[in-house]
């Protein structure tokens, strides 16, 4: 993955999590919403993207305002795989 395809999907996550912030705050969206975008996570991050499935759980949508979990999952997924993928430098 490159420098702009992370950007591009951290981009995503962040919509994503804005998206999460306003229009599902209403009780109908949670299972719509949180299956949609667990799925395109899924399709960005892998499995990991499957952690979003977590927010269902909570029915008052209030974990959502504090904690923005896709953002998080876009963070810590590009993070394992830029630390897999580094070259390592050879010691001076």
């Amino acid at each position: 993955m490159t420098r702009t395809g992370w950007l591009v999907r951290m981009a995503a996550c962040v919509g994503i999590d804005v998206l999460d912030f306003t229009v599902g705050r209403g009780l109908v969206a949670i299972p719509w919403e949180e299956g949609a975008g667990s799925l395109v996570l899924m399709l960005m991050w892998g499995p990991a993207g499957l952690l979003y499935l977590a927010e269902i759980a909570d029915l008052t949508e209030q974990f959502d305002a504090f904690v923005p979990t896709a953002t998080v999952i876009g963070l810590i997924a590009g993070w394992r795989h830029w630390r897999a993928n580094r070259r390592s430098l050879p010691n001076p």
